[in-house]
């Protein structure tokens, strides 16, 4: 089916990211989120091939609603509570770096979007990832 909606866990890569990290310990799968923003915290150009655009969007958002403590994206799991507190600036920062090259004008996920609604109601929950995701670095920096 591909992707479903504009919410960063909205399609079936989001969806299948999340499901490899349901089973593991929330130690686990700090690891894997932190080592797929590492690797997407560099120029689009350089990300290793199999690198999803919509995983590193769906790690990001994983983070922002471990921050916020709620899900407005509606995640088919409970991931409010997936990661151990407090999250390290460093982290958040790298997801906003990796979030910011994943969606740069121009990017696979920017030109996914076949209505100007669509793309603009996709970028505004990017927009509420960063913010929350900025929020945080604030309030510990």
């Amino acid at each position: 089916m591909g992707t479903w909606g504009e919410g960063p866990f909205d399609s079936d890569g989001a969806e299948d990211f999340l499901d490899s990290l349901e089973e593991l310990t929330p130690e686990a799968r700090l690891v894997v989120v932190s080592r797929l923003l590492r690797s997407a915290a560099v120029p689009l150009s350089e990300w290793p091939r199999d690198l999803g655009d919509i995983e590193v969007i769906a790690a990001a958002a994983v983070l922002a609603v471990n921050v916020a403590g709620n899900d407005p994206f509606d995640a088919e799991q409970d991931v409010t509570h997936w990661l151990p507190k407090p999250l390290r600036s460093e982290l958040l920062t790298l997801a906003l770096r990796a979030l910011e090259e994943a969606t740069t004008p121009g990017s696979p996920w920017s030109r996914s979007w076949t209505t100007d609604q669509s793309r603009a109601d996709a970028f505004d929950a990017i927009v509420h990832i960063r913010d929350v995701i900025a929020g945080e670095i604030q309030q510990s920096g």
